[in-house]
């Protein structure tokens, strides 16, 4: 099923929510969201990027989508505009013990 889900985001408009989900669910297989505390498996992956799209403000998941398609500016420009709990779990290099994306996917782990 995840796989289907996975083939049809592929097929989207960039810019669109699906189109940051597809992102997030890619980078998350990929291992490039175990810096913010996610590293799921391929179930998991597409689990949490839907929790995230519901969960996180779309400035976070923009922030998000920019930091899986390897913008960095882009994700340093929208990370910045961030505030409180998102900023931080966004933030590679947050304190232990600081919130992280688990948190918004604990669902999924």
């Amino acid at each position: 099923m995840a796989v289907l889900g996975l083939g049809a985001c592929a097929r989207v408009e960039a810019g669109t929510p699906a189109a940051q989900r597809e992102a997030v669910t890619r980078a998350c297989l990929d291992g490039k969201l175990a810096v913010f505390g996610l590293k799921l498996d391929r179930v998991g992956c597409a689990c949490a990027s839907n929790l995230l799209q519901a969960q996180l403000s779309p400035a976070a998941m923009t922030a998000l989508e920019d930091h899986a398609r390897g913008r960095s500016d882009g994700f340093d420009a929208a990370r910045a505009g961030l505030s409180g709990e998102e900023k931080l779990m966004l933030d590679p290099g947050r304190p232990a013990g600081a919130p992280d994306l688990r948190k918004a996917a604990a669902d999924c782990l």
